[in-house]
């Protein structure tokens, strides 16, 4: 969402969380008030959630908005960063806190691998977002911007763990991820040594949205950090490109560490 004032990110090293932190090829809680429908006039609040696509203006990268009913939201932009919030929604007006991650290996311009930020937006529910942002990292850099985000009616495909099963592989060194029938994750990655389990379960059967929660275990090298980590964010099943895609971003905290990855893996 934000999206930084040098927006360039640089590796920590030449190694860069292989298998773990794959990037986007391309590419908290809200306070909704109770029985409102998310049509925006007449005094309701418009609900935010939806699968949000489009680009920021600092770094010109697309963004893609995974955001649930309640606005809880992972903005993944196409470097792997990951914006992470809460929303809160007065009719057509969004206000919004938001952390920035950037993936395992990687650090912003500055050298600071987290931030700050803030957003105003109109929402047209199931339509448009239009915002400005505020972001800083942790060394202090900071920037402004605009973020324009259209939905993208994939949102409305029906959520179960029998559409969501099968294999999924990630494109760029072929690690596959099983989905089992029950929710059940897996992945085990040769090079890295990380092993996977996890689960993905539904937020609300209407929507294209599921919660998922994993940890990785033998990961060496730089991804050893993830290492008992446990991660847990959200996850859509894009069926508007072939082959059919998980897309994922999760967050969790070790010490007074957070760490993100982001995921995209084509259905094998």
């Amino acid at each position: 969402m934000e999206f930084e004032a040098h927006m360039e990110l640089r590796r920590m090293n030449p190694i860069a969380a292989a298998g773990v932190a794959f990037l986007l090829a391309s590419c908290g809680g809200s306070t909704i008030a109770p029985g409102t429908n998310g049509g925006g006039g007449g005094g309701t609040n418009a609900i935010p959630g939806g699968i949000w696509r489009g680009s920021d203006s600092v770094s010109g990268l697309q963004v893609t908005g995974l955001v649930d009913e309640s606005g809880n939201f992972h903005f993944l932009r196409g470097d792997g960063v990951q914006y992470v919030g809460t929303t809160v929604v007065s009719g057509t007006s969004l206000t919004a806190n938001f952390d920035g991650f950037v993936p395992v290996g990687f650090l912003f311009a500055d050298g600071s691998h987290h931030g700050t930020g803030s957003l105003t937006a109109t929402i047209q529910a199931r339509q448009t977002i239009a915002a400005s942002t505020k972001f800083q990292t942790d060394l202090g850099a900071s920037s402004t911007g605009t973020l324009n985000l259209t939905f993208d009616a994939v949102y409305n495909r029906a959520s179960s763990l029998a559409t969501l099963s099968g294999n999924f592989t990630n494109a760029s060194n072929n690690v596959v991820l099983t989905v089992g029938s029950n929710g059940t994750l897996f992945s085990q990655d040769t090079l890295s040594g990380c092993v996977l389990n996890g689960s993905a379960s539904l937020i609300n059967a209407s929507y294209n949205l599921y919660k998922v929660q994993f940890d990785y275990a033998n990961c060496v090298g730089q991804t050893s950090v993830l290492n008992g980590v446990p991660l847990t964010g959200v996850a859509t099943l894009d069926n508007t490109v072939l082959p059919e895609r998980i897309v994922a971003g999760v967050t969790g905290v070790s010490g007074n560490v957070t760490y993100s990855v982001v995921l995209q893996l084509n259905r094998t």
